[in-house]
């Protein structure tokens, strides 16, 4: 079987501090490219969190933050976006909360995307 020219997926996560060293919340996967159309951070817990956002070219480790220590209010949810965002085959987006474990899942992240099969 083939694979589909065009896939539209979304993504949930819960942020934890240590994501930023420990992987990504999105691979665009071989032989694919990753479109996010929308990535929106929602704060479940009852205090203000900070929110980063980073691109990571795996082929050069080029780390380019989008978002850095954003504060999100309790109750609130922040658009980390304001446009599109192209992720070329096997590069990365990394989004992580701050301030340590007792802030760990208080931030969840919703990424809608498309994965484009590469000509």
């Amino acid at each position: 079987m083939a694979n589909p020219l065009n896939t539209f997926k979304t993504k949930t996560a819960s942020l934890r501090d240590s994501d930023n060293t420990v992987g990504a919340v999105y691979n665009a996967p071989t032989g694919y490219t990753g479109i996010i159309l929308m990535a929106q951070v929602a704060n479940v817990g009852d205090s203000e969190v900070g929110v980063s956002m980073i691109h990571r070219d795996v082929g050069t480790g080029t780390k380019t933050p989008l978002v850095q220590n954003y504060i999100i209010q309790p109750q609130d949810a922040a658009g980390l976006l304001t446009g599109r965002l192209i992720i070329q085959e096997n590069n990365q987006v990394i989004v992580y909360s701050h301030g340590g474990v007792q802030y760990d899942d208080k931030l969840q992240l919703t990424l809608s995307f498309l994965e484009s099969l590469n000509g």
